[in-house]
């Protein structure tokens, strides 16, 4: 049942991925595995504090518990909360070496939100020599190789996740990305498409493709994708700021300032939202709040 959740995550199907965790939840509470899948699937369903909480659980059952750790450090980073989300990096890093495909790719995870790429980058590669067919691995390597900078070897790791697993979503996106960081935005927008096709609630692709329709001026496009992101994530920030500039080509400002402020309270610090909402205020002539925005960028 924990084997069959996890397929249906994977595929998007959230809420028949819960119903199995929480079977085998019924039966035994305690199954940090089946935790960890309700966390992971609570998650990609928007529920960012929910996924905490379940984590919270394992962490109570084994304070260790470095899939636990890893997993509420990424959710506490990508809402804004880094200092915390530094805590349970810096603690995964701290705990006994294991040479366990899992354990190696924990600590992949944490340097890469920590922004130490290189180190990720080897340990994800010590992961694939324990597991080389490993999809989760492939794919988080070659997202930490596009960032690097190394969007060619990024693609052949991609690659190798979709040859093992043709529904590999994740792995499509991540194409994307490095197609697009080649300057080659045709190819990314399809494989975009083909990561969507597989799963329509991946909220990463699902944002990626309004980023894109904003960069061709398709606004509407633009707004529709992001709303679907946020139909299933209600705090995603990039979706937010999508919305929030694309609205600003009618100089609807009140609505504007509304998506980047709601960024600004997950993320109080997000470079793009006070970007944007400085660029507003400055039409409005309110220089002074531009200036404390300014002080805040700096």
């Amino acid at each position: 049942m924990i084997n069959q959740g996890k397929y249906l995550n994977n595929i998007g199907n959230y809420t028949e991925a819960l119903a199995y965790f929480d079977k085998v939840l019924v039966v035994e509470p305690n199954n940090t595995e089946a935790l960890h899948g309700k966390g992971l699937t609570t998650d990609n369903f928007g529920n960012h504090t929910e996924a905490v909480d379940v984590y919270d659980k394992i962490l109570a059952i084994d304070p260790n518990n470095m899939d636990a750790l890893t997993s509420k450090g990424v959710i506490l980073y990508n809402t804004g909360n880094h200092t915390e989300a530094m805590k349970n990096f810096e603690k995964v890093l701290t705990l006994n070496f294991s040479t366990s495909n899992r354990s190696l790719f924990d600590k992949g995870v944490s340097y890469y939100g920590l922004g130490n790429y290189q180190d990720a980058i080897d340990y994800f590669k010590k992961a694939l020599e324990v597991d080389p067919n490993n999809t989760l691995t492939l794919n988080n390597l070659g997202f930490a190789l596009d960032i690097s900078g190394n969007h060619t070897e990024a693609t052949q790791y991609f690659d190798i996740a979709t040859l093992i697993n043709s529904n590999n979503a994740n792995a499509f996106y991540g194409k994307a990305l490095a197609a697009d960081h080649r300057g080659n935005r045709t190819e990314a927008l399809a494989l975009i498409d083909k990561s969507l096709s597989i799963n329509h609630n991946n909220t990463f692709a699902l944002t990626g493709k309004a980023d894109y329709l904003y960069k061709l001026r398709n606004f509407t496009g633009a707004i529709l994708y992001a709303d679907k992101a946020l139909d299933i994530d209600p705090v995603n920030n990039n979706a937010l700021i999508v919305k929030g500039f694309a609205p600003g080509i009618s100089g609807n400002h009140t609505e504007v300032i509304k998506y980047f402020n709601q960024v600004l309270e997950n993320d109080p610090e997000n470079i793009d939202a006070l970007y944007g909402k400085r660029l507003i205020l400055n039409e409005l002539s309110n220089h002074t709040e531009v200036i404390n925005i300014l002080s805040r960028s700096q």
